[in-house]
């Protein structure tokens, strides 16, 4: 140790002055607890005398005089704190990236007059501390003694201090165990108070040198960013626009020689005003030094936004048929012809498809467009819909209604019989579904609706010059757990999701997984061969062992994964866009037989290297056995589902599916590097390591730098978008966005609104939660989640069918496809994106949590259908004319 804990202690009472060759005390000027739980986000402790540090419900922030250090080099530092209750484990310190005020500050601002946030509007208390927006961050074990603490804190963090790079230093403790209340005492405890113990260091710091290679990027009206190369020596950069210092929250600290981003943004309106701009930067070491000024120019905070055509609605007809309308497929009524939502009084005979005489559609190559017949009478009746011309695809479904919020609401599909029984009081919804070829003729085709009591209704269909990708750029990602009995039945749900563009990926392992004697994976269905999946063999890897047992699996799954199972489909052999692999904590071999009680799983293994080893060498044979086969556009997944604890034995003992703790994220971090060595075998298979994350504000740097796939929370995604859309900037990470669908009793537009948002922020697909019905109540009353739905035929063989929600995500997912055609062809940037999507629809976000360990359902009360709809052609009108 660098000096006696004792002595340490002993200097607590000194003041704030340099003593030779002893640490210097720095003071504490404020202090507060950052109350971070539901119902409590503006909560203030800062004139408290004892604070509580309390798992992610509870941060500490600090700041200090550093008057005494100011200049100094720092050899080593100690923050150290009196214990009043519980005892800390370790905490994580970290700088924070923006001044606060302690009597005024809480989870939601900072306190500072004319500041909203932490540092920038909307931030909360943790986007600016734990390593995010350039903050450093040190986890440390507690030393405590005869009551007190004493924390490591590394010389750079002090270094931040005493440069005012940084506005003080954030605790987090290590745990989330909730069952206690650690407390520390504040500064306001005289003689208990805080102090950071800094012991300087003689040595200089190099003369800062001033960054090379300046370039200006204009983003939009309230972006740009600063691209530079790092000085040969520094520590931190101060950069001021138009003499406006810019927030340290935007800037990184020096990065010697290799190219950096520093964002220009969050600025007082009058800097950004579209005009010339002088950007100065200026070089900082250690102890203060400045290096020269450099400066740039350039027109910044100016965009062309985009202009879209007027879409103009056909004129409503004066005769529209009695008992029978036609909708969009997303909008809905209930059975008595009730809206669901708010649709326009006049919506069942006059919206963007329907004027009440006519129904008409536009359609790209390959796309499947769909509407929504709702229809009453007095017998039973046939319903035909046909298109003349060459033949289309016409499949027809008729809704089940079910309770739902005390009315009764369509949502379960089934084949439309050959007749159907009409009521003359109540409403019966038809769906239909036209799928375009891709090798359809531009042009207009005419068809009509047939009913066989002699009503009919004329429709145009425009087949537009220009065609869908085949595979989804933006991918939907239906969640389920445990496969099917029958590979067969597996295979039925697979083709449902892809006739609407979407895949399901259903999860083959449980939560107890570890417990002695376990199934690792449960990988058993019924072959077509009639053969079970020898399970137990699959199961069955030798510690070292090289290779696995892959037979059944690529009979079972290998149709599905390079998409020959599709080769009949609308949109030809597909492969899968997302699949589960089996690889977790407990296979290939079971965690808690290696364990060693550690909760550093860098150290947890260390005396049973065969674990990690045996890990690396299965994955490493499955990428290989990939690449053999060709399956090498499957989006393979290495994700960690169990949901464990360090006691548990029966589970992981992280909790590696949306992580809490500290050492939750440092599991992932170990596990992740692993399986970079296991897919290193065969490049140029994907397998993504992906991570479920409804805390990405506590990562504590465990995982930067790191081009993973996240898939996000609903509630993170819109509380801490930033956060996460810099992360992807920065590591060239994916986010998917997680949630689940709407409730039944809710309009579907919620669905596509979902999509929207999380797409116009850059995120590349949804996943809803947990979407397979397996024992067929969604048939009879209303369930939020189930999109599939299992069901037998008369034949008592299992059948799959769906929700009309399912119909959601594919108008969702198509329409995102409309607009990344036009934002390749235009060129233009995302916020121009989301411009063009302004003139159209407002999406505010409401997110819905039953509970913390909820997924999140979103509700958007102010987006209008037909806002989306004339979105849509005009979207699909800028595509054809420029072709």
């Amino acid at each position: 140790m660098l000096h006696s804990f004792r002595w340490a202690v002993c200097l607590i009472l000194l003041p704030s002055t340099f003593i030779l060759g002893a640490p210097v005390s720095v003071p504490v000027t404020q202090d507060n607890s950052i109350v971070m739980v539901d119902g409590e986000w503006t909560e203030n402790a800062g004139s408290s005398g004892r604070i509580r540090i309390k798992g992610n419900q509870h941060m500490v922030a600090m700041a200090f005089d550093t008057s005494a250090i100011t200049g100094k080099r720092v050899k080593s530092a100690r923050l150290v704190c009196h214990q009043a209750d519980q005892v800390l484990a370790g905490v994580t310190i970290s700088t924070i990236a923006a001044p606060w005020d302690e009597a005024r500050s809480n989870a939601l601002t900072a306190g500072i007059e004319g500041l909203t946030g932490w540092g920038y509007a909307g931030a909360r208390f943790p986007a600016l501390t734990g390593g995010n927006a350039h903050t450093l961050a040190q986890s440390v074990p507690a030393v405590l003694k005869d009551g007190i603490y004493s924390w490591e804190v590394p010389p750079d963090m002090v270094h931040a201090l005493a440069t005012r790079i940084a506005f003080g230093l954030a605790i987090h403790e290590y745990d989330a165990d909730y069952s206690r209340n650690p407390t520390i005492f504040s500064r306001e405890q005289s003689g208990k108070r805080p102090q950071l113990l800094v012991e300087l260091d003689s040595q200089s710091d190099a003369v800062p040198q001033p960054a090379t290679g300046l370039k200006l990027v204009a983003v939009d009206k309230a972006t740009a960013h600063l691209a530079l190369v790092g000085p040969a020596s520094g520590f931190a950069y101060e950069v001021t626009v138009n003499g406006h210092p810019l927030g340290r929250h935007n800037i990184p600290l020096v990065q010697i020689k290799q190219p950096q981003v520093i964002w220009l943004r969050d600025l007082p309106e009058s800097v950004m005003r579209a005009n010339s701009h002088e950007i100065r930067l200026v070089t900082w070491n250690r102890t203060g030094q400045k290096s020269a000024p450099v400066t740039v120019r350039e027109r910044l905070f100016q965009e062309a936004v985009p202009t879209a055509p007027k879409v103009v609605d056909a004129p409503a007809s004066g005769r529209p048929l009695a008992n029978l309308s036609v909708i969009p497929i997303l909008d809905k009524y209930d059975q008595q012809g009730n809206p669901v939502g708010t649709l326009p009084a006049d919506y069942r005979t006059r919206n963007p498809i329907y004027n009440g005489e006519r129904v008409q559609l536009i359609a790209a190559q390959g796309e499947v467009v769909g509407f929504q017949l709702i229809v009453r009478g007095e017998e039973e009746v046939a319903i035909q819909a046909t298109i003349d011309g060459p033949a289309l695809r016409t499949d027809l479904f008729h809704a089940l209604y079910v309770p739902a919020n005390g009315r009764l609401i369509p949502d379960p599909l089934l084949p439309l019989p050959e007749k159907i029984r009409l009521k003359p009081d109540a409403d019966q919804a038809v769906f239909v579904d036209l799928y375009v070829p891709f090798d359809a003729q531009p042009g207009r085709r005419t068809g009509a609706i047939q009913i066989s009591d002699g009503r009919r209704v004329p429709i145009e269909l425009e087949i537009l010059p220009f065609s869908l990708p085949r595979k989804a750029t933006f991918l939907c990602e239906m969640n389920g757990y445990g496969l099917p009995d029958q590979v067969s039945d597996y295979y039925a749900l697979q083709q449902v999701a892809y006739d609407h563009r979407v895949h399901a990926n259903i999860l083959h392992y449980s939560h107890n997984s570890a417990a002695a004697g376990a199934r690792k994976c449960n990988l058993d269905m019924r072959l077509p061969s009639g053969k079970r999946m020898d399970n137990r063999r699959y199961d069955d890897i030798a510690p070292g062992a090289k290779a696995g047992y892959w037979d059944d699996f690529a009979t079972a799954f290998g149709p599905y994964i390079d998409g020959s199972l599709f080769q009949n489909g609308h949109r030809g052999p597909i492969p899968a866009p997302g699949f589960y692999l089996t690889f977790h904590e407990s296979w290939p071999l079971n965690c808690r037989a290696y364990f060693n009680g550690n909760p550093d799983a860098y150290e947890a293994f260390r005396e049973q290297p065969l674990y990690a080893e045996t890990y690396v060498n299965i994955l490493q044979d499955f990428a290989r056995l990939a690449q053999s086969k060709g399956w090498t556009d499957t989006g393979f997944q290495v994700y960690f589902n169990n949901k464990g604890s360090l006691n548990e034995k029966t589970k992981a003992p992280w909790i590696l599916d949306e992580p809490s703790g500290y050492w939750d994220y440092r599991a992932l971090q170990y596990y992740g590097e692993l399986t970079d060595r296991g897919r290193a075998a065969a490049p140029g298979v994907r397998i993504d390591y992906r991570i479920d994350i409804s805390r990405p504000e506590y990562c504590r740097g465990q995982l930067d730098q790191r081009s993973d796939l996240w898939v996000v929370s609903t509630w993170a995604f819109q509380n801490y978008r930033r956060l996460v859309t810099d992360r992807m900037k920065q590591d060239q990470l994916q986010a998917w966005v997680y949630g689940s669908a709407n409730h039944v009793h809710e309009t579907n537009r919620n669905i596509q609104a979902w999509a929207l948002d999380s797409w116009r922020y850059g995120a590349t697909g949804l996943v809803p939660w947990q979407t397979v019905n397996k024992d067929g109540s969604a048939l009879k009353q209303a369930d939020q989640l189930g999109l599939f739905i299992f069901d037998q035929d008369a034949a008592g063989q299992t059948v799959i069918r769906h929700s009309t929600r399912l119909k959601a995500f594919r108008e969702s997912q198509q329409l995102i496809e409309y607009l990344n055609l036009l934002k390749a062809q235009e060129q233009w940037t995302e916020p121009q994106m989301q411009q063009f999507l302004n003139q159209f629809v407002q999406l505010d976000a409401a997110v819905h949590k039953v509970d913390d360990a909820d997924a999140g359902t979103t509700s958007y009360a102010t987006m209008t259908p037909a806002g989306v709809e004339r979105m849509r052609a005009a979207t699909a009108r800028m595509i054809r004319t420029s072709r």
